[in-house]
C-alpha cells in the first residue's frame, strides 16, 4: 500500500506541475545544450552513463527543451523502480520506505535527473560492502558513472567493507555512549571550519571536469532557501543522534559508516555550501532509514497516525525546497 500511495503522490505531481519550475531546470537545459551542441571532449568518459541518457532523451524528442521535460517525467519511473530494488518490500518497513520518500522524494524524483541512479546504486552497494561482497565496488563505479558525486561516500563504503579489520577506536562495535561524543565532536569540529570555504571552491575551480559544480557553492546568504539548509542540518543532526539511540544489532553495522558521512557532511556544509552538503546526504541517510527499528523511536500502530502525518508535513517542506 505505502509503495501505491508513492506512485500516486509522483503521478498527481507529475500532472499538475510545471517542469520548469523544479530546480536546476534551467540548469539541466544548459547543461543538454551545451553536450548536444559543443561536446567537451571528457563527456565520453566523465559521467558517461547520465550523458547517454540525456542524449537518449534528446535523440527521441529532437529538442533540448522537451528533452529536459521528457527525462524529467522519466524520473518518476525511475526513483520507483530503484526504490523496489533498493528497498525491497519483504525487507523494508512501510516507516522506513514513507519517511524515505518525504525527506528524499522531493529531490529524487523530481530533480536531479543525472543523481538519482547514483543515489540507489549507492544505497544497494551498502548492502553488498556490509557483507564484504565485491559487487559492492561495481555499484560504486556505475553510480559516479551517473554523477561524480557517488566518490564522496567512496571513503565510508571503504570503511564499511573493511570494518572488521579497523583497529577498534573505528570499528561499529563500541558503547552508544563513545557514538554520541563523536557526533558532538563532529559537530564542535566542523562548525569552526567556514574559512576553509574559499580553498574548497578554489580547488573545484582548478578541475576542468568538476568545475561546472562550482555554481552549487554559490549560495546567498539571508535567503529563504538558506534558512531551510539550516533548519535541515538541524534535522540530520536529529536523525543521526536517533540512529545511533535506537541501534540494535542489525543496525549497528552502519555506524561507522553513518558518522564518517555524517562528518563530510558538516564539513562540506560549512566549507562548501549548504547545497555541496545537502546534495551528498542521500548518499547515507538512505541506509541510515532503512534499518532504523522504529518500534525504539515509538513508532507503534497507536502512534502511526501522528508519524504519517510527520512525513506529509516534512515532505511539503521539502518540495518548497524545490519547486520555486
Amino acid at each position: 500500500m505505502t509503495y501505491g500511495t508513492i506512485a500516486l503522490v509522483i503521478v498527481l505531481f507529475g500532472v499538475f506541475t510545471d517542469p520548469t519550475r523544479y530546480a536546476d531546470f534551467d540548469t539541466y537545459v544548459y547543461y543538454l545544450d551545451a553536450l548536444v551542441y559543443y561536446p567537451p571532449p571528457s563527456w565520453i568518459y566523465f559521467e558517461l552513463f547520465s550523458n547517454l541518457n540525456l542524449l537518449a532523451a534528446h535523440w527521441l524528442t529532437r529538442s533540448v527543451l522537451s528533452a529536459i521535460i521528457f527525462a524529467h517525467y522519466m524520473l518518476g519511473v525511475v526513483f520507483m523502480l530503484a526504490t523496489l530494488v533498493a528497498y525491497p518490500p519483504r525487507r523494508t518497513s512501510w516507516q522506513a520506505l514513507l519517511f524515505t520518500f518525504a525527506v528524499l522524494g522531493p529531490l529524487l524524483a523530481f530533480v536531479t535527473l543525472r543523481a538519482t541512479p547514483a543515489y540507489f546504486l549507492i544505497a544497494i552497494g551498502v548492502r553488498y560492502a556490509i557483507n564484504r561482497r565485491p559487487i559492492a565496488w561495481l555499484c560504486l563505479a556505475m553510480a559516479a558513472s551517473f554523477h561524480i558525486s557517488a566518490l564522496l561516500a567512496a571513503p565510508a563504503m571503504m570503511l564499511l567493507y573493511f570494518e572488521r579489520n579497523l583497529p577498534s577506536i573505528l570499528r561499529s562495535n563500541r558503547p552508544r555512549s563513545y557514538y554520541f561524543k563523536v557526533a558532538l565532536v563532529i559537530i564542535a569540529f566542523c562548525v569552526l571550519l567556514p574559512s576553509l570555504s574559499g580553498s574548497f571552491n578554489n580547488i573545484i575551480k582548478s578541475i576542468p571536469v568538476i568545475s561546472k559544480y562550482e555554481v552549487y557553492t554559490d549560495v546567498r546568504e539571508g535567503t529563504v532557501t538558506q534558512i531551510g539548509h539550516y533548519i535541515f542540518l538541524v534535522f540530520i543532526s536529529m536523525l543521526v543522534m536517533a540512529f545511533i539511540y535506537a541501534q540494535n544489532e542489525s543496525s549497528r553495522i552502519l555506524n561507522i559508516y553513518v558518522l564518517v558521512s555524517y562528518a563530510l557532511y558538516v564539513l562540506l556544509f560549512f566549507a562548501t555550501s549548504p547545497i555541496v552538503a545537502f546534495r551528498q546526504t542521500p548518499f547515507w541517510i538512505m541506509p541510515l532509514i532503512a534499518v532504523l527499528p522504529w518500534d525504539r523511536l515509538g513508532v507503534r500502530r497507536a502512534t502511526a497516525p501522528g508519524f504519517v502525518i510527520t512525513c506529509a508535513v516534512l515532505m511539503a517542506f521539502q518540495f518548497s525546497q524545490v519547486y520555486v
